[in-house]
């Protein structure tokens, strides 16, 4: 979709495939989590979730590297 996203959540894209993301996390719904880092990837951006902190990590180059929480993105509860 869009060659530049900017890594902000005030931004209604990157929230939008951010929420999207999330949500697929919590739903362990690889398809669409592999659709939204398709979308990601066409920014040059890449996403990792670390399981352990239950945090999504935004990968840009030549930029330093993000966490945002899950939980920040959805109101789902993890699965335990």
């Amino acid at each position: 979709m869009a060659e530049y996203i900017p890594i902000h959540p005030g931004d209604k894209e990157f929230s939008r495939l951010m929420i999207a993301a999330s949500e697929s996390i919590r739903d362990g719904d690889s398809a669409r989590m592999e659709r939204v880092k398709k979308e990601f990837a066409e920014a040059n951006i890449s996403l990792f979730y670390n399981a352990e902190s239950d945090t999504i990590r935004v990968l840009k180059k030549d930029a330093r590297p993000v966490d945002f929480p899950v939980s920040r993105w959805t109101q789902k509860v993890k699965k335990v």
